[in-house]
């Protein structure tokens, strides 16, 4: 079907081989195809080196002794003839010479041919065995009781037997030495016609008459010679044979001899005249074609040996350039080998080299770093090397991924500053609803108005902190930024006032004799990150149970302890979770899981950016513990701002402030305290019994706290009354009669005299004008006294300058805070003053 595809078809991943295995197989298999396609060859040579060896063996061995028998047999043969003839000394002189060689070549030929096969040695044997009874025939013809004719047929018959063993001897399977061994053959069958020739005519002319039976065999043999004379291809004898036969047979005596042969054929019983001129003739002719022959054979085995040596020299050179073959291989594909595994080594190290380098650059791109490209591959040089392309393939490669690493991160850098330039904008916005919520609440005092106010200042708030989430998200700064350290418990008050469900919270306060706060650079982020993870507290855990913060201090700093009491986290979770804590990734949805945690990944950015460690545990109670570690760098320690008050006031009155120690504090001498509920000063001991401040804990007019900017109802917090103040003709000038009367909004009023002073619990209300300057409030109400037609009594009473001087140390450190908040309001943010009414008073 189209679309599917075969399973068979499938191409199987090739097995992995080393690349020594790559380089070794392509030289192995030529290496053994070469060496068996020598050893075949080289063995075919020796076997026909050995062949020629053999056959230059039997030609020397068997051919050439044998050729000597003949000749000695054959000039026997006419002797024995000639002396059969007319029986004088010189026949039989002649005769026992040619017996004596015949003696001495049988003697030299004796076991020839013992080495041969078994038809050269049935050859040798059938001459051996007509050579037996040559004594025999002997004696018989010295005793004149053979015949000349059964004479002649013993030796006529024991020379074909030695004709056939050298035909047998000079037989090869090689073409040119089979030809050589044919023309010999015809060379010594020629020979043997002729000297049997020579011997019936030898042996008729004493008597000068030729028997018919004699002439007819003559002229038999006359027409053998001739046929074996035009069989004979003169080419294939031996080249110096050759050329001897020719030259006999284009001679005046062959001529002779070949003219009486015809007349001694044609005539009758008797000779013809020219018969005379046959032994001189054939005493010339007949030893020329005897030595041809010996010649022959001995040129026949001089070819075949030097051909079998220049066999075994082609052997032996063939062997050499095969071993310098395979040798030159070896050596070549050792250095290529050699030569391309360095390559491929350095080109490794190239890769790993990259490999190395290219996440550090990669890291150092997604970490905003700039980073140049790189030198580039030289243009001019274009290998056409295989390996060469490939390094440069793959420093392209490197190249490749680190411009892309490099545009993509550009992008991301301009898609995070758009983002953050959106963002910006709403917390403008966001910081505008806030101050517009400010205001109405400064403006109406309507309990339920100011609550829905409340209501919606507190969702602005939570509305602002999301937008500075994505604001870290995107890698910038938030908006808030202080320089005023701020104490820790309102770093967690504000922290608890970001939250949705913040009535959950339990906030414990620190210590009131030495208060830590946080660095004003940090503060915001700290607030941030305390927010986040309370909101997960109060998020993951049930609605009726409680979200407790509180700090202690330890060697390396203070830690911070969020704990809920829900459902908890699995380990893995926990363990993923404080991995991302302690190693915040860049913002990646792959790098966040499938589940983002951006709450987390918020913490982890802020806690990264000041050296704070944050860490999750498994609460005893069953839900979640947090524990941030803020580090000393980020911690300030300063008094409680009640002490600091009331030692401003004791310094102003002339008394001495004491703590419960009984050592005095500094800038205070025995004189009354000024600043009490009225304004008034406070009547004091005598001078001897200074003011002792008591250890008392420091809430800032709150009891514990339990949520952002929540008091108890004002029917359980009974307002104390306030002291008798001193003596005045009237309220003073804008002043409405029932306010307060000469202490600011968030001040306790001064102790009375003769009990140590006491906070108290539920702060006085916020009173339009109250926190005016001495001066302005004298300079409205002179103003006024004068549209009324007062007059300017120009006298300041002195506890007018004591409140006034008490007014200015306040106005100055509201002056400094409202200095720090007017900072945060440029960036953005909530630059309201604190007010236990107003949801944004514990915000930072």
């Amino acid at each position: 079907m189209p679309g599917t595809r075969d399973r068979r078809s499938r191409r199987r991943s090739a097995p992995r081989r080393s690349l020594r295995f790559s380089f070794v197989l392509p030289f192995v298999v030529p290496a053994l195809c070469l060496t068996g396609l020598w050893g075949h060859t080289a063995a075919g040579l020796l076997d026909e080196r050995v062949q020629l060896q053999s056959d230059a063996d039997r030609d020397s061995a068997v051919a050439r002794p044998a050729q000597a028998v003949l000749t000695a047999l054959q000039n026997e043969r006419r002797a024995t003839a000639v002396w059969q003839a007319k029986h004088s000394r010189a026949a039989r002189a002649a005769l026992d010479a040619a017996r004596r060689e015949t003696d001495a070549a049988l003697t030299a030929s004796s076991g020839s041919a013992a080495s041969g096969g078994s038809a050269l040695r049935r050859r040798a044997t059938s001459l051996d065995e007509a050579l037996a009874a040559l004594t025999e025939h002997r004696d018989a013809i010295d005793g004149r009781t053979l015949s000349t004719a059964d004479t002649f047929q013993y030796f006529t018959d024991t020379i074909g037997r030695g004709v056939l063993l050298v035909t047998a001897a000079v037989r090869s399977d090689d073409g040119s030495l089979a030809h050589g061994g044919s023309a010999t053959v015809s060379l010594v069958q020629i020979t043997e016609m002729l000297s049997r020739q020579d011997a019936l005519l030898s042996g008729a002319l004493p008597s000068g008459g030729m028997s018919s039976a004699d002439r007819t065999r003559f002229g038999q043999y006359l027409a053998l010679r001739r046929e074996f004379g035009a069989t004979l291809t003169v080419g294939d004898l031996p080249a110096g044979t050759a050329a001897a036969y020719t030259q006999l047979t284009d001679g005046r005596r062959w001529t002779t001899l070949r003219a009486v042969g015809d007349s001694v054929t044609g005539a009758g019983t008797g000779l013809p005249g020219t018969a005379s001129t046959w032994p001189d003739a054939a005493d010339a002719v007949l030893p020329d074609l005897q030595a041809l022959g010996s010649d022959s054979l001995r040129g026949l085995a001089g070819d075949a040996s030097d051909r079998a040596d220049d066999l075994l020299l082609g052997i032996l050179v063939g062997t050499a350039a095969t071993l310098a073959a395979l040798t030159g291989g070896a050596v070549l594909a050792l250095r290529a080998r050699r030569s391309t595994l360095g390559r491929v080594s350095e080109l490794q190290s190239r890769t790993e080299d990259l490999t190395r380098t290219l996440p550090q650059l990669l890291a150092r791109i997604e970490r905003g770093e700039r980073v140049d490209a790189g030198p580039s591959a030289p243009q001019g040089r274009h290998s056409t090397d295989e390996l060469e392309r490939l390094a440069r393939a793959i420093d392209g490669l490197g190249r490749v991924a680190t411009d892309t690493a490099m545009h993509q991160s550009l992008g991301r850098e301009g898609t995070e500053k758009v983002f953050a330039q959106l963002i910006r904008r709403t917390q403008i916005l966001v910081h505008r609803l806030i101050s517009l919520l400010d205001d109405l609440e400064r403006k109406h005092e309507d309990s339920d108005l100011l609550k829905d106010i409340f209501k919606v200042d507190h969702l602005a708030t939570r509305v602002r902190r999301h937008a500075e989430n994505l604001m870290i998200l995107s890698g910038s700064l938030p908006g808030r930024r202080l320089t005023a350290p701020v104490s820790l418990t309102d770093v967690m008050r504000g922290a608890v006032a970001e939250t949705e469900q913040y009535t959950r919270v339990k906030v414990k306060n620190l210590p009131a004799d030495r208060r830590l706060a946080v660095a004003g650079r940090a503060v915001a982020d700290v607030t941030h990150l305390l927010a986040e993870l309370i909101e997960n507290g109060t998020s993951f855990s049930p609605p009726d149970t409680q979200v407790s913060v509180s700090a202690t201090k330890v060697a390396k700093g203070l830690a911070v302890h969020v704990e809920d009491q829900g459902l908890g986290m699995p380990a893995e979770k926990i363990a993923q979770a404080n991995e991302l804590l302690a190693h915040p990734p860049r913002v990646d949805m792959t790098a966040l899981g499938e589940d983002p945690r951006l709450g987390h990944f918020v913490v982890a950015r802020l806690a990264d950016r000041h050296g704070i460690k944050v860490e999750l545990r498994e609460s005893v109670y069953g839900g979640t513990l947090v524990v941030v570690v803020l580090p000393s760098a980020l911690l300030e320690e300063h008094r409680s701002p009640v002490l600091d008050q009331l030692t401003s006031a004791a310094a102003a009155a002339g008394h001495t402030l004491e703590t419960a120690a009984g050592q005095a504090l500094p800038g205070t001498g025995n004189q009354a305290v000024a600043g009490g509920a009225g304004g008034a000063a406070a009547p004091v001991a005598a001078a001897a019994e200074p003011l002792v401040h008591s250890r008392v804990p420091d809430h800032s007019g709150f009891p514990e706290y339990g949520g952002a900017g929540l008091l108890p109802p004002v029917s359980e917090h009974p307002v104390p009354p306030p002291p008798d103040p001193a003596p005045r003709t009237g309220p003073p000038p804008g002043r409405e009669p029932g306010r307060g009367q000469g202490t600011p909004a968030g001040q306790a009023p001064a102790p009375e005299a003769g009990r140590p002073p006491t906070t108290p619990r539920v702060l006085p209300q916020r009173t339009r004008g109250a926190s005016l300057a001495q001066q302005l409030r004298r300079e409205a109400a002179q103003a006024q006294g004068r549209r009324e037609g007062e007059r300017d009594q120009g006298v300041i009473s002195p506890d007018a300058s004591a409140r006034a001087m008490i007014a200015i140390q306040q106005g100055l450190e509201r002056a400094r805070t409202s200095r720090t908040d007017g900072t945060d309001g440029a960036d953005g943010a909530d630059a309201r003053p604190a007010d236990p009414r107003d949801p944004g008073a514990n915000q930072l």
